[in-house]
């Protein structure tokens, strides 16, 4: 795994976003020292309303390449002979400097070359005067992350614990505003849906249950009782069970929101949004599908959708991700994966972000 001097903040430190005001901005740290890039280097967590990010640039790397002869034969080409006698001739553009022994050469360039450049000193070049110039420092081996599991007492603990209050969990009194009792007590007992005040009074737990009954993690989340909206003010009200009851050596590895359901029926096909939420809300309003959640935009990837390979998917992304999830779509069928992304969002005039259930309850 490679490390670069520069990248983001992976505390849980926001700060004021340059663009939009919204405290939501993850600073660039220097990986070394430990210190922060100037205030304006940075992303915004408003990945679709603001898209602010100003990274530090990688430049191009270059790789020490010593020479017997180098010549150019063109405007656009040159002729090397290497100290192992192997001749290539190379685009005099990707020859980012050199000297009467050696230069160094584009690694772009080098990956499709004869020419051997494994061990050879490298660098990055920039054609601008950059003040923070991205380049690896350092590669770590991949190592093998063994996922944590939450016992299944502790998830009848808590389930048992918050149903003693005899209250509704701020996300449930919404659903049950809008949903038969029957039909919101079937989605509950489906997804495992549990109200706690491990956070914040009357949160809404996630279950992350892989389909082998696994419990891989527990996503905390605030809502607004009256409208169904995630709290975000002052802050994203957003958290995992292992923080919260402090587990320092949990290794959270995510699986779909929902994943436990797919072996439940094998003839339905698989329905995939974004959020918890809208997975459970498109369960009453379409309960032909699976429903299943990625629970964030990034999440739509062959790591978490590995367990879907043999089943038919049908991909719901919200309003302004459909280019995104049809392009990592594409790299799944390449490999095997009958999956197909679905534009209807995009053909509405609602802002970016709108999701499906969105859609559903403004239909209906």
């Amino acid at each position: 795994m490679e490390v670069f001097k520069y990248s983001l903040d992976k505390s849980s430190k926001k700060n004021n976003c340059p663009n939009c005001k919204k405290q939501t901005f993850v600073f660039y740290v220097d990986t070394e020292t430990g210190n922060y890039l100037p205030a304006d280097y940075g992303r915004c967590d408003r990945e679709q309303n603001c898209k602010y990010h100003k990274a530090p640039p990688k430049g191009k790397r270059g790789y020490l390449i010593p020479f017997l002869t180098l010549k150019n034969v063109s405007d656009k080409a040159s002729k090397l002979v290497d100290v192992n006698g192997v001749i290539s001739m190379i685009p005099t553009s990707q020859i980012l400097e050199q000297n009467q022994k050696n230069c160094f050469v584009s690694e772009w360039y080098l990956k499709t070359s004869t020419i051997n450049y494994q061990n050879n000193e490298s660098k990055y070049f920039s054609k601008n005067e950059e003040p923070f110039l991205n380049q690896v420092v350092k590669t770590k081996p991949t190592e093998l992350i063994v996922s944590s599991y939450h016992s299944l007492k502790l998830q009848d603990k808590l389930i048992n614990d918050y149903k003693s209050n005899l209250t509704f969990d701020n996300l449930t009194a919404f659903l049950l505003d809008n949903f038969s009792f029957d039909e919101v007590d079937k989605a509950i007992s489906d997804y495992y849906l549990t109200g706690t005040n491990l956070c914040w009074k009357n949160a809404t737990m996630f279950w992350q249950m892989d389909n082998k009954e696994h419990i891989r993690g527990a996503k905390i989340m605030l809502y607004n009782e009256y409208t169904g909206k995630r709290v975000k003010e002052p802050y994203n009200h957003i958290n995992w069970l292992h923080k919260a009851i402090k587990e320092p050596d949990f290794n959270l590895c995510q699986c779909l929101f929902g994943l436990h359901l797919i072996n439940k029926d094998y003839q339905k096909n698989i329905a995939i949004v974004e959020s918890e939420k809208t997975a459970i809300i498109m369960s009453i309003f379409l309960p032909d599908f699976i429903w299943l959640a990625t629970g964030s935009k990034s999440n739509f990837k062959f790591e978490l959708l590995e367990p879907l390979k043999k089943r038919s998917c049908f991909a719901f992304p919200d309003k302004g991700e459909f280019a995104n999830w049809s392009n990592k779509a594409k790299e799944l069928k390449s490999k095997g994966f009958k999956i197909e992304v679905s534009n209807i969002l995009e053909q509405t005039s609602f802002k970016n972000g709108f999701d499906l259930a969105d859609y559903y309850f403004n239909i209906n």
